[in-house]
């Protein structure tokens, strides 16, 4: 786990930076030969201090607004894994800007000041002169930036009149990498308690803690149904679950309760197989998942482990048919 908020910073733009290239450009840049890309030295940056909280500022939005922000900001990695609350305490920290045609919102080469979402308007990424991507009227550039001590990889032009949404250096620091680090040392220390994990070495309980996102439940909820194809494993964070067994009669049966620090979901990653129970949050819920491609590489040494539940489970399955 990362020691300093510095080190959590490069774990968290390292899915990015792997390629070895600015983050600030969009997805069309990094289509371009490596030989004309060229990336500028990059040193991990100290946020402000932590030690007192500082409430964020929040800014009135329409309903409307902050689906729209929602929507933005949904594939961007820094902030999957956030609660639904912690989601919309983020969005209420962007501030609006307005802009006019031909002004330049972001410069090549200057330090990192906001990260923006457009909300109208028509822009162009600008690098040594040329355009190398264009947004029309959605988007969201200068992430990357916040987060590392180093220059806008491009500028970003307005080329109508428009409106963005900022979120503000300072801000972002706070709520997101001090909100990351604050839940990666809570959760692996938690992970490390659990026998199923006992096999795991500190750094893939590391690798797990930083592979896990967070999703929120209503009581009644259904987490998946009994016969879906499985796509995830899950730990109970917070709250209660409820197995439930569906017999070939249409039956039902509640057969286990999950509270936190269980796990469930790993049949039908093991064997590829249909899931096996229903689950329904049977109070509000948090669950910590892990998709499929990241459990095989991470969970592989558990799966003697795990084998032995599935069994439990066949057993079970065969009792209730029999009755």
């Amino acid at each position: 786990m990362p020691g300093s908020v510095a080190e959590l910073s490069g774990q968290l733009a390292g899915s990015a930076m792997m390629q070895d290239e600015p983050g600030d450009l969009p997805l069309a840049y990094k289509t371009l030969p490596m030989r004309m890309k060229r990336r500028p030295s990059v040193s991990a940056e100290v946020p402000v201090p932590f030690g007192k909280y500082v409430p964020a500022k929040k800014f009135f939005k329409s309903d409307e607004q902050v689906e729209a922000i929602r929507a933005a900001l949904k594939g961007n990695f820094l902030f999957q894994g956030l609660s639904f609350k912690q989601l919309i305490d983020v969005i209420d920290s962007f501030f609006e800007k307005t802009v006019v045609n031909g002004e330049e919102v972001m410069t090549q080469g200057a330090d990192a000041d906001n990260f923006y979402v457009i909300s109208s308007g028509k822009f162009d990424a600008v690098k040594d002169g040329a355009v190398v991507f264009s947004y029309d009227g959605s988007g969201a550039f200068g992430e990357l930036a916040l987060l590392y001590s180093c220059p806008r990889a491009a500028s970003v032009f307005a080329r109508t009149d428009g409106r963005l949404w900022g979120l503000d250096r300072v801000t972002f620091s706070r709520m997101l990498i001090a909100d990351r680090q604050d839940r990666a040392v809570v959760t692996s220390a938690w992970l490390t308690r659990m026998p199923l994990l006992s096999y795991l070495s500190k750094d893939e309980i590391g690798k797990l803690t930083d592979a896990l996102s967070s999703h929120d439940y209503k009581a009644g909820d259904t987490i998946f149904s009994q016969g879906d194809k499985g796509t995830a494993f899950y730990l109970v964070d917070e709250g209660q679950a409820t197995g439930v067994y569906i017999a070939a009669d249409g039956t039902a049966k509640d057969v286990c309760n999950l509270v936190q620090g269980d796990y469930f979901g790993e049949r039908a990653l093991l064997t590829d197989e249909p899931r096996a129970l229903t689950v329904r949050a049977a109070v509000d819920l948090k669950l910590l998942a892990l998709d499929a491609d990241t459990f095989e590489r991470i969970l592989g040494p558990c799966k003697g482990a795990m084998a032995k539940r599935i069994a439990s489970y066949e057993r079970l399955g065969d009792a209730e048919e029999a009755e």
